[in-house]
């Protein structure tokens, strides 16, 4: 690309949003480690991460989209991989999860593989976009995106595994799978998360389960649902390949109606129950709780979200000025430099730098937006989209949970919390935006 049109063409105002985000979370980095007896190795390691990330950046600006495009699924494979190598045992665990360390920095390869399978779902969605309404084709893309959400989830970090929910809605939104298969994705999702949630409501009034709750959870009776909803599937089954004798034409759609729904319910189930008892770790479910009500626990498991939201608030229009956050430099907000990094904004700078943090990300949407809307191939709108779905998603529930109205699920803010791969992931998003603005026109 001849310089002239790279400098016409550059888009300024989310090369400078990033900029900016990052600028700003290495500051208040420095604030959050202030009065730690140690040095500010977090604060030095965060400028090494940056400087990393702008190189990185530049490297994926002059990489050619259809390099890019061509070797989406070995750059899923890859990440596949190094999902798979964190969990040998060789590798510590920090704060919960399991590492890969190279040269004594941790890499986290589920921020990298968010952005892989975006690439491979869009790449393949062009490739069947003939056959995209069809059932296959949708079950085909759920199984790229959930493989690595299976490995993820044995590091374990639910956080990161829930980001690739909103890629899968969102990409097969865009490419245009039929609605109805995204609204019994969700519905699925919901009644996947029904015995969890209840069981952790029934914990805020109950020491044990009540009689209700036991009946739900029970394995017993879990078995006789999934019997009554596997025979009305067979029956459902038999209809439709005319085993049993023909009904009216109103009350097969009725039934087929219910049959669906019912199967929804049983798959739900069948992985609710599991999920409560094998996967979901106690201080996860202890999470959930605390969501509903922190003072539950405010000086235990309610600690976090109580103190963090005091912090908020503490910051007040215009905060109590950089370095001056008696909360923050008191280390009331556990975990300050990287998951709740907002809250040491809010508190220091107040509601002012808040709307300023807000402003610089929806100018970084916007500019996505527009991006995705004038590119020139459904495979380049398909990756911004993607993209805009993993940073939004981490914006609002790291906001969230700083302010009470999300569980805490341990996920950064992106550009401002602490952490090497998170910010290079972030960078090589912009980055991918960016290539797509600037070569919009050259395929």
């Amino acid at each position: 690309m001849k310089l002239s049109r790279f400098i016409t063409k550059f888009d300024y105002i989310l090369f400078i949003s990033m900029i900016a985000l990052t600028i700003t979370g290495i500051l208040f980095i420095y604030s959050a480690n202030l009065n730690k007896d140690e040095t500010q190795s977090e604060f030095i390691k965060q400028i090494i991460f940056s400087i990393i990330s702008f190189i990185v950046f530049i490297i994926i600006l002059l990489i050619p989209l259809r390099k890019i495009r061509e070797y989406s699924f070995w750059i899923y494979i890859g990440c596949i991989i190094g999902l798979l190598l964190t969990l040998v045992p060789i590798f510590p665990v920090i704060m919960g999860q399991r590492r890969l360390m190279i040269l004594g920095f941790s890499i986290q390869f589920a921020d990298f593989a968010k952005l892989a399978v975006t690439l491979l779902l869009a790449q393949y969605y062009i490739l069947h976009q003939n056959n995209i309404e069809s059932l296959k084709t949708y079950l085909i893309g759920c199984i790229i995106v959930f493989l690595p959400v299976g490995i993820i989830l044995l590091h374990p970090d639910l956080g990161s595994a829930l980001v690739f929910i909103p890629i899968l809605l969102g990409v097969s939104y865009i490419a245009g799978v039929r609605r109805k298969f995204l609204l019994y994705t969700m519905l699925l999702f919901v009644v996947i998360s029904l015995i969890p949630i209840l069981t952790t409501i029934n914990r805020l009034y109950y020491e044990s389960d009540n009689d209700i709750i036991y009946s739900l959870t029970n394995l017993k009776y879990i078995a006789l649902i999934f019997s009554v909803l596997l025979i009305t599937i067979l029956i459902s089954l038999a209809l439709y390949f005319n085993i049993i004798v023909k009904i009216s034409e109103r009350l097969r759609v009725v039934y087929y109606w219910y049959i669906f729904f019912a199967s929804i319910v049983f798959i739900g189930l069948a992985i609710s129950y599991p999920a409560n008892h094998y996967v979901l770790k106690q201080y996860q479910k202890d999470r959930l709780l605390i969501f509903f009500n922190p003072y539950i626990d405010p000086q235990n498991k309610g600690f976090h979200i109580i103190q963090s939201m005091n912090t908020v608030g503490n910051g007040g229009i215009f905060g109590k000025g950089w370095k001056k956050g008696e909360q923050t430099q008191n280390f009331f907000v556990p975990e300050q430099a990287t998951d709740f990094i907002y809250p040491v904004i809010a508190e220091e700078k107040g509601f002012i730098g808040s709307i300023f943090i807000i402003i610089l990300y929806v100018l970084l949407f916007y500019r996505g937006f527009l991006i995705s809307y004038n590119a020139r191939d459904y495979w380049s709108a398909y990756v911004v989209i993607g993209i805009i779905c993993i940073l939004l998603f981490h914006i609002l529930e790291n906001i969230g949970m700083c302010i009470g109205i999300m569980p805490i699920t341990g996920i950064p803010l992106p550009f401002l919390s602490y952490g090497g791969s998170f910010l290079i992931a972030c960078y090589i998003a912009v980055a991918l935006m960016m290539n797509i603005s600037l070569n919009r026109f050259q395929y």
